[in-house]
Protein backbone atom coordinates (compact mmCIF):
# COMPACT_ATOMS: atom_id res chain seq x y z
CA UNK A 1 0.00 0.00 0.00
CA UNK A 2 1.48 3.41 -0.94
CA UNK A 3 2.72 5.75 1.74
CA UNK A 4 1.28 9.16 0.96
CA UNK A 5 2.80 12.44 2.11
CA UNK A 6 2.16 16.13 1.61
CA UNK A 7 4.51 18.99 2.35
CA UNK A 8 3.75 22.67 2.81
CA UNK A 9 5.63 25.59 4.30
CA UNK A 10 4.54 26.52 7.82
CA UNK A 11 1.77 29.08 7.83
CA UNK A 12 0.52 31.39 10.54
CA UNK A 13 -2.98 30.13 11.43
CA UNK A 14 -3.32 28.29 8.08
CA UNK A 15 -6.52 27.97 6.06
CA UNK A 16 -8.71 24.87 5.77
CA UNK A 17 -7.07 23.65 2.56
CA UNK A 18 -3.82 23.25 4.51
CA UNK A 19 -5.49 20.95 7.01
CA UNK A 20 -7.39 19.10 4.31
CA UNK A 21 -4.05 18.05 2.82
CA UNK A 22 -2.84 17.05 6.27
CA UNK A 23 -5.80 14.78 6.97
CA UNK A 24 -5.47 12.98 3.62
CA UNK A 25 -1.90 11.73 4.06
CA UNK A 26 0.09 9.30 6.18
CA UNK A 27 2.75 11.89 7.08
CA UNK A 28 2.63 15.67 6.74
CA UNK A 29 5.84 17.66 6.20
CA UNK A 30 6.17 21.21 7.46
CA UNK A 31 8.80 22.50 5.03
CA UNK A 32 10.37 25.18 7.24
CA UNK A 33 13.79 25.17 5.52
CA UNK A 34 12.43 26.93 2.45
CA UNK A 35 13.33 30.56 1.78
CA UNK A 36 11.08 33.12 3.42
CA UNK A 37 8.92 35.26 1.15
CA UNK A 38 7.17 38.37 2.38
CA UNK A 39 4.40 37.75 -0.16
CA UNK A 40 3.56 34.32 1.26
CA UNK A 41 1.48 33.04 4.15
CA UNK A 42 4.17 31.98 6.59
CA UNK A 43 3.79 35.13 8.70
CA UNK A 44 0.15 36.12 8.19
CA UNK A 45 -3.42 35.11 7.54
CA UNK A 46 -6.92 36.56 7.53
CA UNK A 47 -9.82 36.30 9.96
CA UNK A 48 -13.42 37.54 9.74
CA UNK A 49 -14.26 41.00 10.97
CA UNK A 50 -17.64 42.73 10.77
CA UNK A 51 -16.56 44.49 7.55
CA UNK A 52 -14.90 41.49 5.93
CA UNK A 53 -11.46 39.87 6.05
CA UNK A 54 -8.78 41.31 8.33
CA UNK A 55 -5.07 40.45 8.39
CA UNK A 56 -3.23 39.11 11.44
CA UNK A 57 0.50 39.45 10.78
CA UNK A 58 3.52 38.28 12.73
CA UNK A 59 6.27 40.91 13.13
CA UNK A 60 8.83 38.95 11.12
CA UNK A 61 12.36 40.35 10.77
CA UNK A 62 13.88 38.39 7.86
CA UNK A 63 17.20 38.97 6.21
CA UNK A 64 17.70 38.48 2.49
CA UNK A 65 17.49 34.83 1.44
CA UNK A 66 16.87 33.61 4.99
CA UNK A 67 15.24 30.26 5.68
CA UNK A 68 11.79 30.33 7.26
CA UNK A 69 13.06 28.43 10.30
CA UNK A 70 15.67 31.13 10.96
CA UNK A 71 13.44 34.20 10.68
CA UNK A 72 13.12 36.01 14.01
CA UNK A 73 10.28 38.07 15.44
CA UNK A 74 10.50 41.63 16.70
CA UNK A 75 10.85 41.14 20.48
CA UNK A 76 9.43 44.60 21.17
CA UNK A 77 6.17 44.00 19.28
CA UNK A 78 3.35 42.68 21.54
CA UNK A 79 1.79 40.84 18.61
CA UNK A 80 0.24 38.01 20.67
CA UNK A 81 -1.71 40.45 22.83
CA UNK A 82 -2.82 42.36 19.73
CA UNK A 83 -4.00 39.24 17.93
CA UNK A 84 -5.89 37.87 20.93
CA UNK A 85 -7.54 41.23 21.46
CA UNK A 86 -8.56 41.38 17.82
CA UNK A 87 -9.93 37.83 17.89
CA UNK A 88 -11.95 38.55 21.02
CA UNK A 89 -13.30 41.72 19.43
CA UNK A 90 -14.27 40.01 16.18
CA UNK A 91 -15.66 36.77 17.61
CA UNK A 92 -16.86 37.78 21.07
CA UNK A 93 -20.48 37.27 20.01
CA UNK A 94 -19.85 33.61 19.24
CA UNK A 95 -20.89 31.10 21.92
CA UNK A 96 -17.70 29.20 21.10
CA UNK A 97 -15.26 32.09 21.47
CA UNK A 98 -14.38 31.65 25.13
CA UNK A 99 -13.59 27.93 24.84
CA UNK A 100 -11.46 28.33 21.72
CA UNK A 101 -9.61 31.49 22.72
CA UNK A 102 -8.92 30.40 26.29
CA UNK A 103 -7.29 27.25 24.85
CA UNK A 104 -5.23 29.01 22.22
CA UNK A 105 -4.14 31.95 24.39
CA UNK A 106 -1.35 30.06 26.24
CA UNK A 107 0.12 28.98 22.89
CA UNK A 108 0.02 32.47 21.45
CA UNK A 109 1.52 33.96 24.58
CA UNK A 110 4.51 31.62 24.81
CA UNK A 111 7.83 33.42 24.24
CA UNK A 112 8.63 33.10 20.53
CA UNK A 113 12.04 34.24 19.34
CA UNK A 114 11.52 32.80 15.86
CA UNK A 115 8.52 32.87 13.57
CA UNK A 116 8.22 29.08 13.61
CA UNK A 117 8.19 29.09 17.42
CA UNK A 118 4.81 30.78 17.06
CA UNK A 119 3.40 29.17 13.92
CA UNK A 120 4.19 25.47 14.29
CA UNK A 121 2.62 25.02 17.78
CA UNK A 122 -0.49 26.74 16.43
CA UNK A 123 -0.59 24.34 13.46
CA UNK A 124 -0.44 21.40 15.86
CA UNK A 125 -3.15 22.96 18.06
CA UNK A 126 -5.52 23.57 15.15
CA UNK A 127 -4.94 20.09 13.72
CA UNK A 128 -5.84 18.56 17.07
CA UNK A 129 -8.98 20.68 17.43
CA UNK A 130 -10.06 19.75 13.91
CA UNK A 131 -9.68 16.05 14.73
CA UNK A 132 -6.62 15.44 12.54
CA UNK A 133 -4.15 12.89 13.88
CA UNK A 134 -1.67 12.69 10.98
CA UNK A 135 1.97 12.59 12.17
CA UNK A 136 3.76 15.87 11.47
CA UNK A 137 7.42 15.99 10.43
CA UNK A 138 9.27 19.32 10.62
CA UNK A 139 11.86 19.56 7.86
CA UNK A 140 14.55 21.27 9.93
CA UNK A 141 14.21 18.66 12.70
CA UNK A 142 14.92 15.85 10.22
CA UNK A 143 17.50 17.61 8.05
CA UNK A 144 15.42 17.08 4.92
CA UNK A 145 17.00 19.98 3.05
CA UNK A 146 20.40 18.35 3.59
CA UNK A 147 19.02 15.17 2.06
CA UNK A 148 17.95 17.21 -0.96
CA UNK A 149 21.46 18.69 -1.27
CA UNK A 150 22.97 15.21 -1.13
CA UNK A 151 20.50 13.60 -3.53
CA UNK A 152 20.54 16.34 -6.17
CA UNK A 153 23.77 18.36 -5.80
CA UNK A 154 23.75 19.53 -9.44
CA UNK A 155 20.13 19.09 -10.53
CA UNK A 156 18.06 21.55 -8.51
CA UNK A 157 14.35 22.30 -8.54
CA UNK A 158 11.09 21.94 -6.63
CA UNK A 159 10.41 18.47 -7.97
CA UNK A 160 13.87 17.27 -7.00
CA UNK A 161 13.40 18.63 -3.48
CA UNK A 162 10.09 16.80 -3.10
CA UNK A 163 11.60 13.55 -4.38
CA UNK A 164 14.50 13.81 -1.90
CA UNK A 165 12.12 14.48 0.99
CA UNK A 166 9.94 11.53 0.03
CA UNK A 167 12.90 9.16 -0.28
CA UNK A 168 14.09 10.23 3.17
CA UNK A 169 10.67 9.32 4.58
CA UNK A 170 10.19 6.14 2.56
CA UNK A 171 7.12 7.52 0.81
CA UNK A 172 5.97 6.79 -2.73
CA UNK A 173 2.81 8.87 -3.19
CA UNK A 174 2.57 12.66 -3.09
CA UNK A 175 -0.57 14.67 -2.42
CA UNK A 176 0.02 18.04 -4.04
CA UNK A 177 -2.07 21.19 -4.16
CA UNK A 178 -3.70 22.19 -7.42
CA UNK A 179 -0.96 24.77 -8.10
CA UNK A 180 1.54 21.92 -8.36
CA UNK A 181 0.23 21.21 -11.85
CA UNK A 182 2.12 24.29 -13.03
CA UNK A 183 5.59 23.36 -11.79
CA UNK A 184 5.89 19.66 -10.93
CA UNK A 185 7.86 17.45 -13.32
CA UNK A 186 5.53 14.45 -13.34
CA UNK A 187 7.81 12.43 -15.61
CA UNK A 188 10.70 12.86 -13.17
CA UNK A 189 8.46 11.77 -10.30
CA UNK A 190 7.45 8.69 -12.24
CA UNK A 191 11.09 7.80 -12.97
CA UNK A 192 11.72 7.85 -9.22
CA UNK A 193 8.71 5.65 -8.52
CA UNK A 194 6.54 8.43 -7.11
CA UNK A 195 2.86 8.76 -7.90
CA UNK A 196 1.33 12.24 -7.71
CA UNK A 197 -2.26 12.92 -6.68
CA UNK A 198 -3.60 16.47 -6.84
CA UNK A 199 -5.84 18.07 -4.25
CA UNK A 200 -8.82 19.88 -5.73
CA UNK A 201 -10.14 21.56 -2.61
CA UNK A 202 -13.73 22.76 -2.49
CA UNK A 203 -14.02 25.24 0.37
CA UNK A 204 -17.03 24.53 2.60
CA UNK A 205 -19.60 27.21 3.37
CA UNK A 206 -20.58 27.45 7.04
CA UNK A 207 -22.36 30.00 9.25
CA UNK A 208 -20.19 32.99 10.11
CA UNK A 209 -21.08 35.77 12.53
CA UNK A 210 -21.55 38.24 9.68
CA UNK A 211 -22.68 38.06 6.08
CA UNK A 212 -21.84 37.59 3.30
CA UNK A 213 -19.69 34.47 3.72
CA UNK A 214 -15.95 35.07 3.32
CA UNK A 215 -13.98 32.06 2.07
CA UNK A 216 -10.30 31.08 2.43
CA UNK A 217 -9.80 32.51 5.91
CA UNK A 218 -7.62 31.09 8.68
CA UNK A 219 -9.05 27.78 9.87
CA UNK A 220 -9.59 29.25 13.32
CA UNK A 221 -12.55 31.13 11.80
CA UNK A 222 -14.34 27.79 11.43
CA UNK A 223 -13.70 26.83 15.06
CA UNK A 224 -14.77 30.23 16.37
CA UNK A 225 -17.86 30.33 14.15
CA UNK A 226 -19.35 26.86 14.68
CA UNK A 227 -17.44 25.25 17.57
CA UNK A 228 -15.16 22.25 17.75
CA UNK A 229 -17.72 19.46 17.26
CA UNK A 230 -19.27 20.98 14.16
CA UNK A 231 -15.86 21.99 12.80
CA UNK A 232 -14.67 18.40 13.08
CA UNK A 233 -17.77 17.17 11.28
CA UNK A 234 -17.27 19.67 8.46
CA UNK A 235 -13.62 18.72 8.03
CA UNK A 236 -14.37 15.02 8.24
CA UNK A 237 -16.98 15.31 5.47
CA UNK A 238 -14.89 17.36 3.06
CA UNK A 239 -15.10 15.74 -0.40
Amino acid sequence: MPTRVAGIQPGYLPWLGYFDQMRRVDTFIIADEMQFSSSGWTHRNRVRGPRGAHWLTLPARPTHGQRICDVTLDPDNPWAHKHLTRLRHFYGRSPFAEAVLSSIAPILQRPSARMVDASIPLIRFLADRLGITTPIVVSSDRGLERRYDEEFPDDRGPTQRIIAFMKALGADELLEGASGRTYLDLALCERHGIRVVFQDFAHPVYPQLDEPFVSHLAAIDLLLSVGEDEARRIVRELP
